[in-house]
């Protein structure tokens, strides 16, 4: 039995499984009409991509620091080693004016990043964001540019973590998905910047590039954005996608996950940067999606055998994946989560 969304007659309220002669089938028309209407923002944005467009400008408030040399490939813009000046990222050039940032191991940052340096301003991307590393990332785009850094795009949000993700400067504009505006809205701490959410998809010009926003809705979190620049084929991910590490899935919804990665895998993007891990392409998104199957594969036969959580917690063990990174760490949390959503669902 392996478990593989499919696509039969839409059931009301979005209910996602039935049995059918005995057997758990998966309900996903209405995931799957989301993802078509997802492809065709996409399509929007890309349409856009070619049109010309005035962005306003902001005044920048930090000056450049003087000009250091740097390696990188033709026609890339490479950065000053960071060594010295923060502990959080390394700094990798994708394209022109287009940047990842790797979470460095051992460092600050829990979850890699990006930026990308119009001709106007500057748009950057990433998700847990504590005050050190949103300063970091910060220190890293003032090196390359003195344009102002318009918008920050935070990638997902988990509630609960008022650590995270509540610190950017009070004049600093964070887009987010709605999900995660009400997530952040309904904490105690209170975000004191300026916040704009959007539903389905945002496209913005900074000028000379095109960065395209789709909110996934549900799958690593409750609402997940995907950026992405169609001039570079570069896509953050974050968090919806690892390579070789089993990853968090403690708030996910496994069901949307897989159809969210099929999305990466096909949205047309040669590098894709995840949560963790190095900038990848689709064999890495396939690689894990593989995983992710397999994964909820074993659980439900757990679940369709009647094991309770406390029986499959014991003796649950995938040994054709216990070299990845976070087996160890994450199976437990990962196995809770998938757990109860399968039993929701297909639990007899």
């Amino acid at each position: 039995m392996i478990y593989t969304p499919s696509t039969p007659a839409m059931q009301p309220q979005n209910r996602l499984c039935e049995r059918v002669a005995g057997q758990p089938r998966a309900c996903y028309d209405a995931i799957m009409i989301r993802i078509v209407s997802l492809f065709a923002l996409l399509l929007t944005g890309l349409l856009l991509a070619t049109t010309p467009a005035v962005a306003a400008q902001k005044p920048a408030t930090t000056a450049t620091p003087p000009p250091q040399v740097a390696t990188a490939p033709a026609g890339l813009s490479a950065p000053p080693p960071a060594t010295l000046r923060q502990d959080s990222f390394h700094i990798e050039p994708l394209g022109k004016d287009v940047y990842a940032a790797i979470a460095k191991i051992g460092g600050k940052a829990t979850s890699n990043a990006m930026f990308v340096i119009g001709e106007q301003y500057v748009v950057a991307a990433g998700a847990h964001m504590t005050k050190e590393v949103i300063q970091d990332l910060r220190t890293e785009i003032v090196a390359l540019t003195a344009k102002p850094i318009r918008y920050f795009v935070l990638a997902h949000h988990h509630p609960g973590f008022t650590h995270i993700d509540f610190d950017f400067p009070a004049g600093q504009d964070v887009i987010m998905s709605w999900q995660a505006w009400q997530e952040m809205s309904g904490a105690v701490r209170k975000p004191d910047f300026p916040i704009l959410f959007f539903n389905e998809g945002l496209t913005l010009k900074p000028g000379g590039t095109t960065v395209i926003l789709t909110n996934i809705g549900r799958g690593h979190s409750a609402g997940d954005v995907v950026t992405f620049i169609p001039e570079a084929g570069v896509v953050l991910a974050s968090d919806l996608f690892y390579v070789n590490s089993v990853g968090y899935m403690g708030g996910g919804y496994m069901r949307e996950w897989i159809l969210a990665l099929d999305f990466l895998e096909q949205i047309g993007a040669d590098k894709i940067i995840p949560g963790t891990g190095p900038v990848s392409g689709v064999d890495e998104v396939a690689a894990f999606r593989e995983f992710f199957k397999e994964f909820l594969t074993a659980v439900l036969v757990r679940v369709e055998r009647g094991d309770t959580l406390e029986q499959v917690l014991k003796d649950f063990d995938m040994p054709k994946y216990r070299q990845m990174n976070g087996y160890q760490q994450m199976i437990k949390v990962n196995l809770r989560r998938a757990y109860t959503e399968l039993k929701e669902d297909f639990g007899k």
